[in-house]
């Protein structure tokens, strides 16, 4: 199955829960990694993906640098930090967006990443929605540990990858913690 059948099979298969996906917020937050991180890379989950309001919530209360994507064009996106989440505005594709005049980081001075993806594999693999941009992004963001927040049913043995696409290093599901030996 190649890239663009799976995400139109996780797309029908995979129905919100707010409950469960709670649990899985709730996971991350308690992960060792992420409490010592102090700068803070995480998606604003739109649509079917898990939402991550209570997250960047809980980020905010713990005076974590808070650092959301602005996404440019053509699979480009630079992380931009946010002091709240009523200063987010819809942006390219609807998604909730800083401002560009808002303080950017460079991705190599980000600790923690938190990865959207329409599935994962238990080798670690990552399935995104095809623009490349959190590809690019990851790219330059080597230092910092990928945490994916997973439902159960978007939790395969692997997933098709190209060359130029990252693996996470710990994947958090209702079920599971996952750790890459890294």
């Amino acid at each position: 199955m190649n890239k663009k059948e799976l995400r139109e099979r996780m797309r029908k298969k995979t129905g919100i829960n707010r409950k469960r996906d709670s649990q899985i917020i709730n996971k991350v937050i308690s992960l060792p990694e992420y409490d010592a991180a102090k700068s803070i890379f995480v998606y604003i989950g739109a649509g079917d993906e898990i939402n991550t309001d209570y997250l960047v919530d809980d980020m905010l209360k713990k005076d974590k640098a808070v650092y959301v994507p602005l996404c440019l064009g053509k699979g480009e996106m630079v992380a931009k930090r946010i002091s709240s989440r009523d200063e987010l505005k819809e942006g390219m594709y609807g998604i909730p967006e800083p401002g560009a005049e808002d303080l950017e980081i460079p991705p190599e001075d980000i600790s923690l990443v938190i990865v959207p993806g329409v599935a994962f594999g238990r080798d670690f693999t990552r399935l995104g929605r095809g623009g490349g941009y959190y590809d690019r992004f990851l790219e330059k963001a080597s230092g910092a540990t990928l945490v994916a927040p997973c439902r159960e049913e978007n939790l395969l043995e692997t997933v098709p990858v190209d060359e130029h696409d990252r693996s996470v290093d710990v994947i958090v599901t209702n079920e599971e913690v996952l750790r890459k030996d890294r």
